[in-house]
């Protein structure tokens, strides 16, 4: 597709160190992240229904990852792996609502006063679906942890963007896109202050593919990886029969597919 003039891509890694400049943009305010942050997210090969998401949260995800993609003849962001049926998919939108439906009237979707948080994973590089996505995180500001005014309760959603980011950083102002969510592999220091009462790790992730090795999860988390500078909490997908793994090797979240959330969540330690 033809790109507009007025704005362009860039690779991930410039996208990180221009945004690494030191202008404080907002702040963040999570409740405590869980021990591990299960996210369902289907394999590529099942539909994608709403009833998932249901599934998902009643088994206890603490995190939904969707894939989006831009529907051109109703303008709609959608979720689902392909770009084949469109008509089919689930929009952004009524996703959004199953979440904060099960959520109620709680600050914490599980009411359980942890964080939860939905990743959003870019399919493709494409304008209209940056702005799709940016008009419904909006629309739903008041439940975003990077939304949260400084002096603030936190707020129990925590938005990640994944996948074709670098578009998204190129089109949308710095302020706006820190105030919506967390992009992956960004070094947010001296960029995003945070207000979270509960000192943790910190706010930043970062995505990679299993198999993660135990060196570079930690190197990653103690700010020493040399082709990230910066300390994130990290993201392991692609791990299915390798979850026990991911899981001791220290990741701080997995992605599971359909049957997978139990399994996972068993191996975890007693939470009182």
């Amino acid at each position: 597709m033809s790109r507009p003039a007025t704005w362009h891509l860039l690779p991930p890694f410039l996208g990180t160190l221009l945004l690494g400049a030191p202008t404080i943009a907002g702040t963040i305010s999570e409740f405590p992240h869980p021990p591990l942050v299960v996210s369902f997210h289907p394999s590529a090969n099942e539909p994608f229904t709403l009833e998932d998401i249901d599934r998902a949260l009643q088994e206890g995800a603490s995190g939904i990852e969707l894939d989006l993609r831009f529907r051109p003849e109703d303008r709609t962001v959608v979720c689902g792996h392909s770009e084949r049926s469109l008509s089919d998919h689930p929009t952004l939108h009524e996703s959004i609502r199953r979440v904060l439906r099960f959520m109620g009237d709680s600050p914490s979707v599980h009411r359980d006063g942890r964080q939860f948080f939905l990743i959003l994973d870019l399919k493709e590089r494409s304008a209209p679906l940056y702005d799709g996505v940016i008009a419904e995180l909006r629309r739903d500001a008041a439940h975003l942890s990077t939304s949260a005014p400084f002096t603030g309760p936190p707020r129990g959603i925590t938005v990640i963007a994944s996948g074709e980011r670098a578009g998204l950083l190129a089109r949308v102002e710095g302020r706006t896109l820190d105030s919506l969510c967390i992009v992956e592999g960004v070094n947010y220091v001296g960029r995003i202050r945070s207000a979270s009462p509960v000192p943790g790790r910190g706010f930043q992730w970062i995505a990679i593919q299993h198999p993660g090795e135990r060196g570079r999860v930690r190197a990653l988390h103690d700010g020493m990886d040399l082709s990230a500078r910066g300390a994130y909490n990290v993201r392991v997908y692609d791990c299915h029969e390798a979850l026990p793994d991911c899981v001791t090797h220290g990741a701080d979240a997995v992605n599971a597919d359909r049957g997978e959330i139990s399994r996972v969540r068993a191996l975890l330690p007693v939470q009182h």
